[in-house]
């Protein structure tokens, strides 16, 4: 019984050693998944960022576009209501 007593705490020890070794192991896994999710939120800003740049742009070229066939349709309108005044006059 003594000598089992004798060696307890040497296995107290390196139990706590290994703790000790598996709680840095821990900390480092840990870092990496803090550093690893600090990646993905900056990619996923970074596409949040381009995805309402690209809708700014849509809806900018949409308005443009619309602004450029209303101006087309009303000189349209004009020149028809020129011909028809022409032609009917």
């Amino acid at each position: 019984m003594d000598d089992r007593n004798k060696d307890l705490p040497l296995i107290v020890s390196e139990i706590l050693i290994e703790m000790h070794e598996m709680k840095e192991a821990l900390n480092r896994v840990a870092s990496v998944v803090v550093k690893q999710q600090e990646h993905t939120n900056n990619m996923f800003n970074t596409l949040l960022d381009e995805n309402r740049k690209n809708m700014e742009f849509m809806t900018y070229s949409i308005n443009k576009a619309l602004g450029q066939q209303q101006q087309v349709s009303a000189t349209f309108e004009q020149r028809l209501t020129q011909l028809e005044a022409k032609f009917n006059g």
